[in-house]
C-alpha cells in the first residue's frame, strides 16, 4: 500500500513482492589484481542488499572505454525492453540483437564482494591495476586508473549542458 509517495508493507508480504530501488553513488578506487579480480566498494555491497547472491551483468560500455555494471534484476528489464523493438525475422534486428548479446556477460560476486572480470573485458577497458568505480544510479562504472581524475566535462560545462536540458523540457 502506499501513500503519499510511502510504501507500507504488511505483515504476510512475500519478500520478493516487496520491490525497492537501488542508488549507487559515489567514486572509490580499488585495485585489479593478476588475475583479474577486482573487489567491489562496501558501499555498493551493502546496496545491493539480497541483490548480491545473483549475478552481476557486466557490460562494455558503448561510449568510451570502461565498463558498466548492472544487478541482474535491472538488467533483464533493460534486455526485454531492447528486444521487444526488434523483429525476430528481420536481418538487420538479428545482427543488433548478435552484438547486443555480445557486449555483456554474467559473473557472480563472492560472498567478500570479489568480482572476476573475463579477460576480453579487462583488455576492452585497460584495466591493469588501478581502476575506480563510479555510481551511476542502478549501474556502476569501472573505469581504468589512468583515466582516474579525469572527468569528462568541467563543472562549468556541466551547468550549462544541465542549463540546455532543463530549459528543453520546460
Amino acid at each position: 500500500m502506499s501513500y503519499f509517495g510511502i510504501n507500507f508493507y504488511f505483515y504476510g508480504t512475500k519478500k520478493a513482492e516487496i520491490d525497492f530501488m537501488i542508488e549507487f553513488a559515489g567514486t572509490y578506487s580499488a585495485t585489479v589484481d593478476d588475475k583479474g579480480r577486482i573487489v567491489l566498494p562496501a558501499s555498493f555491497k551493502k546496496e545491493l542488499g539480497d541483490l548480491a547472491i545473483e549475478p552481476l551483468v557486466i557490460e562494455k560500455n558503448l561510449h568510451r572505454d570502461c565498463l558498466d555494471i548492472h544487478p541482474e534484476k535491472f538488467w533483464r528489464k533493460r534486455v526485454e525492453d531492447f528486444k521487444s523493438t526488434l523483429d525476430p525475422f528481420d536481418e538487420d534486428d538479428d545482427k543488433l540483437l548478435q552484438f547486443f548479446y555480445q557486449n555483456f556477460t554474467k559473473v557472480n560476486m563472492a560472498p567478500n564482494g570479489r568480482v572476476n572480470i573475463p579477460d576480453a573485458y579487462l583488455e576492452y577497458a585497460n584495466l591493469e591495476k588501478g581502476a575506480e568505480f563510479i555510481g551511476m544510479g542502478e549501474s556502476i562504472r569501472l573505469l581504468s586508473g589512468n583515466k582516474v581524475g579525469k572527468p569528462d566535462m568541467s563543472k562549468a560545462e556541466f551547468l550549462q549542458k544541465l542549463k540546455e536540458k532543463r530549459q528543453k523540457k520546460a
